[in-house]
């Protein structure tokens, strides 16, 4: 995507749930261990570091090198989070913000001041004008050199709407407001309407279907017109979108040269995206769209649909929008994005301190995100979607060679920070995915499963004696229904009607077992393969269906109706007998993922490179040791 602004291990008690805090101590003590082996691998690296670091932080350098040699052709091939194709490749950023009468230093003096402030006119500037050519044109045309130009408001951005689900039809009422301009955006999703903004069907709406089965889109482009409205007052509005979904396109308005237009507007430079893109956000000034946050997932995205239903969008089923009115001034001049939890920030800000000074830096991650970790397993959907954008906006920034506005301490802003952090949030939003999934599959808990989450010999023991059992229990079954095959008989209508429902009803059930399987699997891939994988698909698969022909076999053979009656559901305690052994009260639940997940997070942190998380081998030789490979977020280190 290319924009056209700028090209440890605890056993658990059953019967108790692991407290947070003995998590977090034993999480501290793994640190340890990891920052003393840290040491040992890099004590050579570091020793040169110290003032040259700091002096080269404070060279006025820029925050990404300027000489093409410094950047590798590839990756770092063992990155978990720089995998091609991974959801955490995405980019998330805003289109359409901005002054557009200001320069940069403009929109960053405007940032702390509050509405109806005119910056100082060309006429009365000490210094460098806070206008741009085109605002300085329109001033001279007026006659307003010496009085400025103001905006109403502190920014354009009244509201944000957060798009909850992937519409599949966009549609753009458009209207005049001072000129042809989109007054209003309808998104629609199984004959479902969302709908926002000023919905004038004076002209006839322009409509753009999307694919339901890959609702992407191709490309975006973009232009806003700030016009002068009364004496002083300027406005903002969209004139030119065209949205692009394979051989379909929709396109309002015409292109304009940027600058002045000689008369009272000033249009923008069109802003460009291409990709799979997602709409999952719009910005509206005085009811008017004039912003929209969108979303590229790549070319190399391996399941569009799949990553956009479990990080873009909120998979409710129901499109809708989440309204959001804080960080306005954030997005509007620090080109920064909007998200629904504002904790996010402070976190992403105390973990980009803790790269700037400690070693190893993904130290402090845990104890930096542990509220972010525990609101999402709580099933807090903003908190969860928030990290994804944020981690979306790292990636953008890095690719784009950017850096983040947001940042007071703007030595943050340099790359050996800013990609390590990436890596770290990462590694992060890795775990927050697979939250989000146990939240969206909602799997029922087995003796397997447990084994598998724990790691620990009292699970595993108790998960193979279940297994042992169910297998003796079928065999059982089995002799009993050979020996017993003489008994075979032609029932009556009634007991056959019995037999035929209550197989359905044991098939049924069987199937709810495999999808539990199923989802199981795909939320933890490493429990692919494994032992416990193997004899979970023979209990769970295999003995689902040996249970049904065993259940519909026993009904055929039996006469006396009391027996029938028992019959039916007898064989589906050898099929619950795995998930009857867990206890699912959920506070117990929420402390097994709890528990293995920090675990993971930590274990992720561990098989990563630990060079990204040493700050001083980093910063040695002003990074001239490794190489930069900005389309993976990751560095190319040399070999060890």
């Amino acid at each position: 995507m290319k924009t056209s602004k700028d090209i440890n291990q605890q056993e658990m008690n059953l019967e108790y749930p692991t407290p947070l805090a003995d998590i977090v101590a034993d999480v501290a003590a793994k640190n340890s261990e990891i920052e003393s082996d840290g040491d040992d691998d890099n004590s050579e690296d570091g020793s040169e570091s110290g003032s040259d670091s700091e002096s080269w932080e404070d060279s006025g350098d820029e925050a990404w090198p300027a000489e093409i040699l410094r950047y590798a052709p590839i990756g770092d091939p063992y990155s978990n989070v720089s995998r091609k194709g991974s959801p955490r490749m995405a980019q998330e950023f805003t289109m359409g913000a901005g002054f557009h009468h200001l320069n940069e230093g403009g929109n960053r003096a405007m940032f702390t001041l509050p509405a109806n402030t005119i910056l100082p006119p060309p006429a009365t500037c000490v210094g460098l004008s806070h206008y741009n050519k085109a605002a300085i044109a329109l001033m001279d045309k007026h006659n307003l050199k010496e009085i400025g130009l103001r905006v109403s408001k502190q920014t354009y951005l009244d509201k944000v709407l957060l798009v909850t689900d992937a519409p599949y039809a966009i549609r753009l009422y458009v209207g005049d407001d001072s000129g042809p301009c989109i007054m209003g955006i309808a998104l629609i999703r199984d004959d479902i309407m969302f709908t926002s903004g000023i919905l004038s069907e004076q002209e006839p709406p322009l409509t753009l279907k999307l694919d339901p089965g890959h609702p992407v889109l191709d490309s975006i482009e973009m232009q806003s017109c700030t016009w002068l409205e009364g004496k002083d007052r300027v406005e903002k509005k969209i004139t030119y979108l065209r949205l692009s979904c394979g051989p379909d396109t929709l396109v309002f308005g015409q292109m304009h040269t940027p600058g002045f237009d000689g008369k009272q507007s000033i249009y923008s430079k069109v802003e460009s995206a291409a990709g799979n893109l997602c709409i999952t956000g719009i910005g509206y000034f005085d009811n008017k769209p004039v912003t929209l946050q969108v979303v590229d997932l790549g070319l190399a995205c391996e399941d569009v649909v799949d990553a956009m239903n479990t990080c873009v969008y909120y998979n409710n089923g129901v499109i809708s929008g989440n309204k959001t009115q804080s960080r306005a001034p954030e997005v509007e001049f620090l080109g920064s994005i909007t998200t629904e939890d504002d904790a996010v920030w402070n976190t992403l800000l105390g973990c980009m301190d803790a790269v700037e000074n400690s070693s190893p830096s993904y130290g402090e991650l845990l104890p930096n995100a542990v509220n972010l970790l525990e609101h999402s397993l709580g099933g807090d959907v903003h908190t969860m979607h928030s990290v994804f954008r944020i981690d979306r906006f790292l990636t953008h920034i890095i690719q784009e060679r950017k850096t983040i506005k947001t940042f007071e301490n703007d030595h943050l802003n340099f790359y050996p920070k800013l990609i390590p952090m990436k890596q770290m949030w990462g590694i992060f939003s890795n775990t927050i995915e697979r939250i989000k999934r146990v939240h969206g599959c909602d799997p029922t808990l087995n003796s397997f499963n447990v084994a598998f989450l724990q790691g620990t010999k009292e699970s595993l023991k108790q998960a193979i004696f279940v297994f042992l059992t169910q297998f003796i229990m079928l065999i059982l079954t089995l002799s009993h229904i050979w020996i017993n095959r003489t008994d075979f008989h032609i029932p009556s209508l009634l007991h056959l009607a019995v037999s035929i429902c209550g197989a359905v009803v044991v098939n049924s059930m069987a199937k709810q077992s495999r999808e539990n399987f199923d989802d199981f699997a795909n939320i933890f891939p490493q429990y692919i393969g494994t032992t416990l994988y193997k004899i979970d698909a023979f209990s769970n698969i295999f003995s689902g269906f040996l249970v049904t022909i065993c259940t519909f076999l026993l009904l055929m053979m039996t006469s006396d109706n009391l027996d029938i009656v028992l019959n039916a559901t007898a064989l589906l305690f050898v099929l619950e007998l795995d998930e009857v052994m867990i206890d699912n009260n959920p506070i117990w639940v929420t402390s097994l993922y709890r528990a293995h997940f920090m675990k993971d997070i930590i274990k992720e942190l561990n098989e990563s490179d630990k060079r990204y998380w040493d700050p001083e081998y980093l910063r040695k030789d002003r990074g001239e040791h490794y190489r930069i490979h900005t389309p993976s977020c990751s560095f190319l280190f040399p070999s060890k």
